[in-house]
Formats: C-alpha cells, structure tokens, sequence
C-alpha cells in the first residue's frame, strides 16, 4: 500500500513540470552547446536563463491566483451556499438533475473559472444528496462530471487568462502582437458562436450519456463543507467594496463609446476584489473567506516560477526560434490553426495551468501565425479552445472536485472521455473550416 502510495506521489502536477523543465533543458542545452562549443557549457548557460526567467511572470502569477481565490470565496459565501442547497432539490429525474448541474456549473464557469469550479462540485454533491433524500437514483459521476463543465468552457468566458492577457497594457508579448481588445477575442461573434456550440454538444452528450447504464460506488465524503457567514456588525467591507463597483461603473459610463475594450485580468480581479468585500460585509469574514481560498492557490504560487523558467530558457537558448521555423516550414494557413488547437490540448495535459500554458505556448503560436497571416486574435481563442477542452481528462484542476463530491478520479475520467471526444471533434471541425 506504502509503495503505491510513493508511485501516485510521483504523478503530480508539480512533477510534471519540473519534467517539462527537464525536457526543455535538454534541447536547450543542446542548442546552446552549439554557440559554446560544449555540453557543460551549454548546461551552464541554459540554467543561467532559466534562472534569469525563474520570477519573470510574477505578476501574473499574482493575477491568477487572485482570480481563483475570489472565485473560491465567492463560492462558499453562505448565502450561495444555502441557495445550491435549495436549488439542488428542484430535479425530479436523473436527467433533469445532470443538466441543472451542467447548466448552472457551464454558466459559473464563464463568469470565473474558480468561481465555477466550486460551484460545480458543490451542486453535484448537494443534487446527489438530494436525490437520495427523495428517494431518486442518479449516479454520481455522471453529476460530478457535469459539475466539471467549467473547466471545458471557462477559457471562451470573462477569466480566460490568454484573452484577458493580451488585453493589458503592458503585457508581455505587447512589442509582438500589441494589445488585443476582448470585443476581438472573448466578445467576438467568432468565440461567441463557438463556445455557443460547444455547451449544446456538451448537453447533447450528458443527454446521451445519461442512458448508458454505468455502475458506480456510493461517494465518501472527505470532510464537511464549512461556508462562511457574512453576519457581523462591521459594515466596512460593503462601503469599500462598494465604492470600488461604483469606480469601475463610472469607468464604464464615461467612455466615449460603450464598449468592453478596457477589460483585462488586472480589472477583473479589481471587480472580484470588491464583489467580495460587498459580500462579506465585515473585514474579518472577508479575511476568513480568503484565507480558505488560498489554500486552493497553493500549486499555482508555487508551479509559476517553473513555467516563467522555462520561457525564459526557450525564448534566450534559441529553442523557440528554432520551433518557429520548423512549423513555418511545415504548415500553412489552413493547417495550422487546427495543429495549434491540437498542441495546445496536449501541451495542457503537461501544463495544466491555462496562465503558465500561454507563458510558454503563446509566444510560438503567435510569432507562428503573424508569419502566415492568421489573425492573432482568433489565434489566442484558438489557444483557449485547446487549453480548456483537455481539462476534461486533466486531473489537476478536478482535484478539489474530486474531494468535495467524494467521486474517484478513474470514475470521472471514464465520463470526461466521452465529453472530451465529442467537444474535442465538434471544435476542431469548426476551427479547421472557419479559418
């Protein structure tokens, strides 16, 4: 049992990046040893950049934990909490109960992709039970897998971290690409049509699914749900919290002309900041609700500095250079964009953080289709779609699913497989045809 154990360890989303670190030091050094005319030199010089690299993305590490700490927050305020309590006894049928979860987890899952993680695990757990307490069989993991749906989504919604990145001022292929507005990207009639279409092939799926007869165990819970209380008579959270919405509105207002343009990470989370402050009301509930949430941050705080090392190797050591002209070489207009979407699913099953994943993909993909005459916008969206659809069999981001609505992992992916391969074809059929 001890041994197993030790295995399981190993598989790990912080293994797999220090493995993705090795495997780039590997070629990097490579490449280098080339210019210094030996292996250990070329070592040397490769660690030297990743090192260089090792904090280059702090402040998006910032801006991605923070979105998923308010997501978390949001999500176990207790008023939320009681009214998935309430909702969950509304099914009257399996079926009815899987597509109430899908569709409410789908809807979380674009507003904020912690915010729709929770939410999900929280209603498949509460609809379980409820369906139980009526006395009506549903399974689980079919549950489970339709409180995931946030996750296979999120990336086309209001937290996409690729999007809402190349909309900051300042961001950091910015000299490459310039700025890119999200009325390009995530409000698109490109992205919106899209992402449309993959909710219906995801319900249209659960539907299917929803017949298959799938034996399954009772779940076991792990530990209760604590949600946290907004009472208390320190009203100073809901002034501030107020005053920084009103910011923002105002913001919004006075713009010559109405549009989203402006939005980017750093507002979303300013927005988040102060919908959590209004929420709790109280400093100290805040406080408590935040805390919770950073412990669900704790990978990301410590898995970013790898990725910024490893852009930092690649981009210096020559290695993307190298891969750039290699697809230019191999690939044209029509192909690649479908060869991006199918990179950047796979490379999210090695980089299971869609912020860290972009760090190093985005540069290659985007010097890649300025080269062919891609748009970058819909380029990005494509990233997103590759990004977000392999989630489905990515066990790092479901963990936190996996231990509220005790379902075990290997049950779960036997239903993300099925979500997977219908959304995965559905998408690359569209991409491959609308460029």
């Amino acid at each position: 049992m001890g041994s197993k154990k030790n295995k399981l360890a190993l598989i790990s989303p912080f293994s797999l990046v220090l493995f993705l670190t090795l495997f780039c030091l590997i070629f990097a050094t490579l490449i280098q040893s080339e210019k210094e005319e030996s292996i250990s030199q070329g070592l040397l010089q490769s660690l030297v950049f990743w090192q260089e690299g090792f904090f280059g993305l702090l402040d998006f590490t910032l801006q991605m934990m923070m979105i998923l700490v308010f997501g978390y927050a949001l999500a176990i305020y207790k008023p939320i909490h009681s009214f998935l309590r309430k909702v969950s006894f509304l099914p009257n049928s399996p079926l009815q109960a899987v597509m109430m979860c899908a569709g409410i987890t789908i809807l979380a899952g674009l507003l904020n992709w912690g915010f729709g993680l929770v939410i999900g695990a929280l209603l498949a757990r509460f609809v379980f039970l409820a369906m139980k307490e009526k006395r009506i069989e549903s399974n689980p993991i079919l549950l489970a897998s339709a409180g995931y749906l946030g996750m296979a989504v999120w990336h086309g919604g209001l937290s996409g971290s690729a999007p809402l990145k190349v909309a900051e001022v300042g961001h950091f292929m910015q000299g490459q690409i310039g700025v890119i507005p999200v009325s390009e990207t995530i409000f698109s009639s490109f992205n919106l049509g899209i992402t449309g279409g993959l909710i219906v092939v995801y319900f249209l799926t659960l539907w299917f699914l929803s017949f298959k007869k799938v034996n399954y165990e009772q779940p076991v819970y792990s530990h209760p749900l604590r949600p946290v209380d907004h009472h208390g008579e320190n009203y100073l959270g809901l002034v501030l919290g107020g005053i920084m919405i009103l910011l923002v509105g105002w913001k919004v207002i006075s713009q010559p002309e109405l549009n989203l343009g402006f939005l980017n990470l750093n507002l979303v989370n300013y927005l988040l900041f102060g919908a959590c402050l209004m929420a709790y009301r109280g400093l100290s509930q805040f406080t408590e609700a935040i805390t919770e949430g950073l412990k669900s941050s704790v990978d990301i705080f410590i898995q970013f500095p790898f990725y910024a090392g490893i852009l930092g190797m690649v981009t210096q050591s020559g290695l993307l250079e190298l891969t750039v002209g290699y697809f230019i070489d191999n690939s044209d207009s029509s192909t690649f964009p479908l060869f991006g979407f199918i990179s950047s699913a796979l490379i999210n099953l090695l980089v299971p953080s869609g912020g860290g994943q972009w760090a190093v993909q985005g540069p290659l993909l985007m010097e890649i289709s300025q080269s062919l005459g891609l748009s970058p916008a819909r380029m990005v969206m494509v990233f997103s779609y590759g990004d977000q659809i392999s989630n489905l069999l990515q066990p790092f981001w479901a963990l936190p699913l996996l231990s509220i609505t005790g379902v075990k992992a290997k049950d779960l992916l036997k239903i993300g497989l099925w979500l997977f391969l219908a959304g995965f074809t559905y998408l690359a059929v569209f991409i491959y045809y609308s460029f």
